[in-house]
């Protein structure tokens, strides 16, 4: 049985950077490409199938190319997870000795990988550096998970009855661009640990680091446990949902691809995990206090540009409340330095792509065309060509307008005054959305009262995004099916077997 107490093959990476790099300051342009043998190929082989270009949110220029992979190469990479299965799931000392290795290797690194995701993926480098310290402690903290791959059950007059904890097999783990290495990690380190191999993902624009890390934990895994797949467009995903050597997929993105994920996989019946989209709403009481209350709506709020699954996406506050809470929000975000994720002094790098800038900043224009108003950001806030758009607060939103109503992703938050709390949480309750919520008061006993009535996978009180390594996350309704982290996240990746035991007694 599955319990939460905690007990106590190499391959080169690297990426060959063509310009110099200051020694303060924003780095001048560099290409980075990746090196090293890819997964389904023998050692010291080179990269030889056509690559695409990764480009740099804040400057737009390419910082490097990924391979560009295929059906067959996914076919390919079955095979050499397949093949690496029996050994891999027979030694769980070993696993957990590899993944400690694993974790070693990623923190001896981590300056070095926090620089290539920052450039990637635009996010500040001291967040980039945390991506791969979060890594490396999801593997620690599953390698010394206790539990049982033999439960015992109560015997019987004349038999026995064991239930097998057995890794389900093949693993496809299909991540998205805004946590490109924590979001995999809390897949893989379960997975390893479970016994499984695993083919990962990464989202077409952040693929360098995803590379960088596998090759370097190969380093300590034995070949064909862990490989990666790549490429600019849905191909290497729909071959992992189809093709039936893949036994699981575990998918983080949006609603929309997670579900046609999921169809796809039915075909197949695969085991699938899905964290999907959410719409986290912020719920003020009116006894909160307001400072304390503002810093920690924005803090979550505006982290990583707003770019986060289970950030505060939407403000609740009695209507008596409002403007000082609107007036304590605007002067947090008053301080933020947008910039290069690289460059001293930044603490917000731009959005991802343009796309999604476009959309965070049309959700906005309509808000305020229906009668909300900007009281804080608004702007681009940064000269560098990239993808910028300061932390922005719209006040006197209402529902209804899409600014509210739908994940923008990005860095805007709505803030929309209520009359009644009970109505207000039965609003919420009325939407897919339920990932995540939090309630804000100075009275635990009434915040507590509150938080569970409210529908979502995980409500905190008097913060919001703190995630836990032993504790579930996921979602409920339309924001996700399963749970990652802790034993709940390692039960994904095991199927069960009952052996019933009879002794073999001749008759007389």
């Amino acid at each position: 049985m599955l319990h939460s107490e905690v007990t106590g093959g190499q391959q080169s990476f690297q990426w060959l950077e063509r310009a110099s790099v200051a020694e303060a300051g924003l780095p001048e342009a560099g290409e980075h490409v990746l090196r090293g043998p890819l997964c389904s190929a023998s050692k010291g082989d080179e990269m030889t199938q056509d690559t695409y270009e990764v480009h740099d949110p804040a400057t737009l220029e390419v910082v490097g190319r990924a391979p560009v992979h295929g059906d067959q190469d996914v076919r390919e990479a079955i095979a050499a997870a397949q093949g690496a299965a029996r050994a891999w799931a027979a030694d769980r000392e070993a696993r957990r000795s590899a993944l400690r290795e694993c974790a070693a290797l990623i923190r001896e690194n981590e300056t070095e990988l926090g620089h290539l995701m920052s450039r990637e993926q635009g996010k500040v480098l001291a967040e980039a550096v945390a991506e791969f310290r979060v890594g490396a402690g999801l593997m620690d903290y599953f390698a010394d998970l206790a539990w049982d791959e033999v439960e015992k059950l109560p015997d019987r007059a004349d038999r026995a009855l064991e239930v097998h904890y057995r890794p389900v097999g093949v693993v496809g783990a299909i991540v998205p661009w805004n946590f490109p290495i924590s979001l995999l990690c809390v897949k893989l380190a379960p997975a390893l640990t479970a016994g499984c191999t695993v083919i990962a993902k990464p989202s077409p624009s952040t693929p360098l680091s995803t590379i960088a890390l596998i090759d370097l934990m190969n380093r300590a895994l034995p070949a064909g446990v862990l490989q990666y797949r790549t490429g600019p467009g849905r191909e290497v995903n729909v071959a992992l949902s189809t093709l039936p050597g893949v036994r699981k997929i575990s998918f983080t993105g949006s609603t929309e691809v997670g579900t046609s994920i999921a169809a796809q996989a039915a075909a197949t019946v695969k085991r699938v995990t899905l964290e999907l989209g959410g719409n986290d709403p912020a719920l003020v009481l009116d006894d909160a206090d307001i400072e304390t209350t503002a810093h920690g709506i924005a803090g979550s709020a505006f982290r990583n540009a707003g770019q986060v699954c289970m950030a505060v996406k939407q403000v609740f506050v009695p209507r008596n409340r409002q403007s000082e809470l609107v007036e304590a929000l605007s002067e947090a975000v008053s301080h933020h330095v947008l910039g290069h994720g690289v460059e001293s002094g930044t603490t917000m790098g731009p959005l991802h792509n343009e796309a999604q800038r476009d959309l965070v900043q049309g959700l906005v224009d309509q808000a305020v065309a229906a009668g909300a108003r900007i009281a804080a950001g608004g702007g681009r806030g940064c000269g560098l060509p990239g993808h910028f758009m300061e932390p922005t607060v719209v006040t006197d939103a209402r529902i209804g307008m899409d600014l509210v109503d739908r994940e923008q992703f990005g860095n805007a938050l709505p803030v929309v005054a209520y009359d009644s709390l009970e109505d207000t949480i039965d609003g919420l309750n009325a939407h897919g959305f339920g990932l995540g919520a939090s309630v804000w008061s100075a009275d635990l006993e009434r915040a507590h009262a509150a938080a569970v009535n409210i529908e979502a996978g995980t409500v905190w009180i008097n913060q919001h995004t703190q995630v836990e390594p032993d504790a579930p996350f996921g979602g409920w309704k339309s924001s996700g099916l399963g749970r990652e982290r802790g034993r709940w996240g390692l039960e994904e990746y095991l199927e069960l077997r009952t052996v019933n035991t009879r002794p073999h007694t001749p008759k007389t």
